[in-house]
């Protein structure tokens, strides 16, 4: 009987790292899930924010900054998506695209606005695929780029058809992803004259990884790992794929980046690896803000650099 303790002690280990695996992986598939279905970001009702450099502000261009613009209909792959069209100098050949995160919408293009107008670039604010407004997704899912590419494209061929040449586009969060993918499999990458990116999710793994490390989770590194192909079974979607650090490295023409120390949502270890990469003109700001929040913590710094980039720019 003494020699049997072993064995069922080795089995009764096994079942239980076994069980631990399996849990971590289903938490970290749930989490994405979560995540991708834009409900990890469904904010609790609070007060009607009234500064519109804020996040979760709401309101057109003219009632946030005084600015004039038109309702413009992009005809993405899925349907008419809204976008709103700030207009530039008179015959401006050089023009911005926005493109916003997970749980973001096209007020979040607020913090770069003022400049880009200043500029006299033509903007367009864009929603996409799950946005409010905008056709949904089949699944009803953001993946990070992989889809959501098509749709910047759309608002390209829109902003072109403008008489636009040559576009900056403007991504945050998320948004530089959809940048990264449309760069990487867009017919009209050339016409990318320069690219802006605020605190990037440039890379879906590392995100994933960050975030589980933030809740502590058991066997996060494991976990996440499986949870990767797991939603690739459940889903049909592989966002193992949405990696466009070496994309955006390639990138010829001049790069913006901005990224806070405190980011609880991106890892600063994102904008470190492409500008590691980066051979191009690359101009960084790394301040102690959290997501998104560098305009926050270093408006000054934020604005300056934002506006010489702009206008630095060939037009």
């Amino acid at each position: 009987m003494r020699r049997r303790w072993p064995r069922r002690l080795l089995v009764t280990a096994f079942v239980l790292l076994l069980l631990a695996v399996v849990g971590a992986t289903w938490f970290t598939h749930r989490l994405m899930v979560e995540v991708l279905s834009g409900r990890a970001f469904a904010a609790p009702e609070a007060a009607e924010i009234t500064d519109p450099l804020t996040l979760g502000y709401r309101g057109d261009p003219s009632r946030a900054l005084g600015l004039p613009f038109t309702e413009l209909t992009v005809d993405t792959p899925l349907g008419p998506a809204p976008a709103w069209l700030v207009p530039g100098a008179e015959q401006a050949q050089l023009g911005a695209i926005f493109v916003h995160g997970i749980g973001g919408a096209r007020e979040d293009g607020y913090a770069y606005l003022r400049e880009l107008h200043a500029a006299g670039l033509p903007t367009l604010l864009i929603t996409y695929r799950n946005d409010a407004g905008a056709p949904a997704a089949p699944d009803g899912l953001r993946s990070f780029g992989l889809t959501e590419w098509q749709d910047l494209e759309a608002a390209m061929i829109a902003l072109q058809a403008q008489g636009v040449q040559k576009v900056v586009l403007v991504g945050a969060s998320m948004g530089g992803g959809i940048i990264g993918q449309f760069l990487a499999r867009s017919d009209l990458a050339a016409d990318v004259a320069a690219v802006v990116l605020d605190a990037p999710a440039l890379d879906f793994p590392m995100v994933l990884a960050h975030v589980t490390d933030r809740l502590g989770l058991p066997l996060r590194s494991l976990g996440t790992r499986l949870a990767l192909p797991a939603f690739a079974l459940t889903h049909g979607a592989n966002l193992g794929q949405a990696q466009v650090i070496p994309v955006l490295a390639a990138f010829p023409g001049p790069v913006l980046l901005f990224h806070g120390s405190a980011d609880r949502i991106v890892p600063k270890e994102t904008s470190f690896a492409l500008l590691a990469a980066r051979q191009g003109q690359t101009t960084f700001l790394h301040t102690r803000g959290d997501h998104l929040q560098s305009r926050a913590a270093e408006p000054a710094r934020f604005s300056a650099l934002l506006a010489g980039f702009l206008a630095a720019l060939p037009r």
